[in-house]
């Protein structure tokens, strides 16, 4: 055993002394290794005394439990190394039958690892310190997937990069405009309405003017159609005018031709006539009436065809619909297609050189954008998430890095799915 001729309280603080202010209020938790030291304050001595086969280092399990010799399997979850003390002095006591006072000191030894993954150099578990941040993780593991610069890239990979890339933005631009074109087909816009552009070169004139061009010829053609439609509709009504006004006469006709049967039926009756003139009344009535059911039955099928003529027009516009609207959603899946492949080649080029490759096709210097970081924390109400680089870290953090999409004007924003 080691002596203290202080008191115990004062011997306590100069073994705790080096302990930082973060073990006093850090809840234990799986993998940290914690120190544990015990006195006895002799009072025939007046002396604290330390005893040495108590003291060492303690692992705390994935199940918070540690186990302190003399004692056993004890329980250090989510507690303030002060209160595992308090509970370890207690244990000792209980168990050893110690009549005099004990103290346990429990400080943190080694902290649990904290962990990085995603995009850097050096993937894996880092010791924890007091004041680690996430940016000064992000330091020790390497940092991101950047290189420092060319080294021993063959300039050739360098240049054929730099055209699939050129490749894949002009596709990217071609899309771009032809979707805005079937966007404002689809709102019945009449020129289209270029999304809003993140880079300071114009979008290319030859694409747009091709598109607006494509829009009239588009409009021009459901305007014939439609023309075309209501011409027959026109016609089919000025048909079934001239019908009601025959069929009108008709009714006229078939009255004189009533009144004569009427007529020729009396002079019969008085004997004034012969009875064949009631038959070619009766003959002049039958053929006025089946004149006037061949009307009714023009009528009828020159109003279907007004009928079938005018669902012919809205489904004119259904068809139109539905065809640009799966188009719409083809060009979405192509567009996001390049906007991926466009990305990846560019975080390859970032990963080999160090620089961007020429990006929206121009020479002017690009920003390397700050990388995505996304904590991941253990808490007592389940697991949490934390962003950014200066966050504090705890013992068991798991950090992972990301690079973000790398910008350009047309994919700063994928559109959502389309529906009619």
């Amino acid at each position: 055993m080691r002596k203290c001729t202080m008191s115990a309280s004062v011997c306590l603080f100069l073994m705790g002394f080096s302990t930082s202010a973060l073990s006093e209020t850090y809840k234990i938790g799986p993998g940290d290794v914690l120190e544990l030291r015990v006195l006895e304050w002799n009072q025939v001595e007046s002396q604290a005394v330390e005893w040495d086969a108590l003291r060492g280092e303690l692992s705390v399990g994935t199940d918070g439990m540690v186990n302190v010799p003399f004692i056993g399997e004890m329980s250090a979850m989510s507690l303030t190394t002060a209160q595992f003390g308090q509970d370890v002095a207690e244990r000792l006591q209980n168990r050893l039958a110690v009549s005099a006072s004990l103290d346990a000191v429990v400080s943190v030894a080694q902290y649990s690892p904290v962990y990085i993954s995603g995009a850097v150099r050096n993937p894996g578990q880092y010791p924890f310190r007091p004041g680690l941040v996430a940016v000064q993780l992000l330091a020790q593991s390497g940092g991101t997937l950047v290189n420092g610069g060319v080294g021993n890239i063959d300039a050739r990979e360098i240049f054929a990069r730099e055209g699939n890339m050129a490749l894949l933005q002009l596709e990217g631009e071609r899309l771009a405009v032809r979707r805005a074109m079937l966007q404002a087909a689809i709102d019945g816009q009449p020129e289209v309405a270029l999304p809003t552009s993140t880079a300071e070169n114009p979008w290319p004139d030859r694409l747009v003017d091709v598109e607006n061009d494509v829009l009239q010829l588009r409009r021009q053609q459901r305007t014939r159609e439609l023309s075309a439609l209501n011409d027959q509709i026109s016609l089919l009504n000025n048909e079934v005018e001239a019908l009601i006004e025959r069929s009108a006469a008709l009714d006229r006709l078939r009255e004189v031709a009533q009144n004569e049967y009427d007529s020729a039926i009396a002079l019969v009756e008085r004997g004034l006539a012969a009875s064949g003139r009631i038959g070619e009344a009766e003959r002049s009535i039958a053929q006025t009436e089946a004149q006037q059911l061949d009307i009714s039955t023009a009528i009828l099928r020159a109003r279907q065809g007004i009928t079938i003529a005018e669902a012919e027009k809205l489904a004119l516009r259904d068809r139109e619909l539905i065809e640009d609207t799966r188009q719409l959603q083809l060009i979405d899946e192509d567009l996001e297609r390049v906007v991926t492949n466009l990305d990846t080649q560019q975080r390859i080029a970032l990963a080999e050189t160090g620089m961007f490759v020429q990006q929206s096709l121009s020479d002017e210097a690009v920003t390397v954008p700050v990388p995505v970081v996304t904590i991941r924390r253990a808490t007592a109400d389940g697991i949490i998430t934390l962003t950014g680089l200066e966050t504090q870290l705890e013992p068991g953090d798991v950090v992972d890095v990301a690079l973000p999409p790398m910008p350009n004007r047309w994919s700063q924003q994928l559109p959502a799915p389309v529906t009619q």
